[in-house]
């Protein structure tokens, strides 16, 4: 039985340990253990001013660049894009403000910025209502519209790249205008015609060529099961690129992300933010080689890619370009400048010879090709005459 002894000596015992404690933290580990940490503070108050100046650094010379590039890239994409006709597809969830510098850079090159169309984010709701459905098929009537993959009947996606491929069926005669305004008096899109002068008559025309701007996806829609609502607004965006790519309208998706700082990821690792459509055309070996994607243009000199990426587009000519994953260089390298005798049908062929690349130039690699692999097979690769 424990007697009250033990209880005083257990007592004693512990002032005691208390006592030499205070003595020996008050004094030998004082002076050792004070300075260390005083050390690391002061080591770690050092570090965080370098790391401080090297972002103010290199912030400075990332805005030296954007400025340089604002004031060259005029003279980069003069000529490449003369008389050739552009629709902006602004998809829901795009980020629009890199547009008007965008569309700016588009008239430098020598386009015209025909038409912006901006996609209601109600144009995925599934399964369609019984209107939508009615409407769409009475719109294909006239249309040449593609049929992708399953879908049992037309869909907003394959409506729409119809319009604005300017698809119509044989004797249908201005029905993919038609098709434009019946899609905009559904509130499924709203449609912007450019016009230069009030008193000039209306030029009713289909684009050209299609600069897609991307974005608001959630990364969870890539592998998500059939019918979540991100599955279904990702699998439109591709019905959308691949019906384009059918009909043989040359296309530039456009996203951004990668020019700005990257997030952290659940895992803590580094992201690059490639937009989610981006990622998904760049890894599909069939429509990466006829859409080309540019993954920048919060930035000038994605805006750059970008035009210089669709008058390659027009000489059939894909490419993927930017900072993100699977991009075959930042910027493409200027294609032949074109004279208004070379303007034609784009898709052809026949708008302008691509000069062979320099010898110390290296072939883009396969959009649908992981960086690092060799892709086998008779048919793998960009176009031989690609840019660079």
């Amino acid at each position: 039985m424990i007697d009250f002894r033990y209880h005083l000596v257990s007592l004693v015992a512990v002032f005691i340990a208390l006592a030499v404690g205070i003595v020996l933290g008050a004094g030998p580990l004082r002076e050792g253990l004070s300075s260390t940490l005083e050390g690391e503070v002061s080591q770690l108050r050092e570090e965080r001013v370098a790391l401080r100046a090297d972002v103010d650094e290199a912030r400075r010379l990332a805005e030296a660049r954007e400025q340089a590039l604002h004031r060259t890239g005029t003279r980069a994409v003069a000529g490449t894009l003369t008389g050739t006709r552009v629709g902006l597809v602004v998809l829901p969830g795009a980020d629009r403000e890199p547009l008007d510098d965008l569309a700016e850079r588009l008239e430098d090159a020598g386009a015209q910025v025909a038409v912006t169309v901006d996609v209601d984010a109600r144009w995925d709701v599934s399964p369609l209502p019984e209107d939508r459905a009615e409407l769409l098929q009475r719109l294909a009537g006239g249309l040449a519209v593609p049929q992708i993959g399953e879908a049992e009947g037309p869909g907003v996606p394959t409506v729409l790249a119809a319009a604005l491929a300017g698809a119509d069926q044989d004797g249908q005669l201005g029905a993919w205008l038609v098709a434009l305004d019946d899609l905009s008096g559904a509130d499924l899109v709203d449609v912007t015609w450019e016009e230069d002068d009030e008193e000039t008559e209306r030029d009713r025309r289909p684009p050209d060529a299609v600069v897609v701007l991307a974005g608001g996806l959630d990364p969870a829609a890539v592998g998500a099961t059939p019918g979540d609502a991100g599955a279904e607004a990702l699998a439109h965006r591709l019905d959308l690129l691949s019906a384009l790519a059918e009909l043989e309208m040359p296309t530039v998706v456009t996203g951004t992300g990668t020019d700005s700082r990257p997030a952290l990821g659940p895992d803590g690792g580094a992201e690059d933010g490639l937009d989610v459509l981006l990622a998904v055309v760049r890894q599909d070996r069939e429509l990466g080689g006829e859409v080309s994607t540019v993954d920048n243009t919060e930035g000038v000199s994605g805006r750059l890619a970008a035009v210089l990426a669709l008058a390659w587009e027009t000489r059939d000519r894909a490419g993927h370009y930017g900072l993100g994953r699977l991009a075959q260089a930042p910027v493409p390298v200027a294609p032949p400048v074109r004279n208004e005798l070379e303007v034609g049908v784009p898709g052809t062929g026949e708008l302008g010879v691509v000069p062979a690349p320099a010898s110390d130039t290296v072939s883009p690699p396969d959009p649908g090709v992981a960086p690092g692999t060799t892709p086998t097979g008779p048919d793998v690769g960009v176009q031989e005459t690609s840019p660079p």
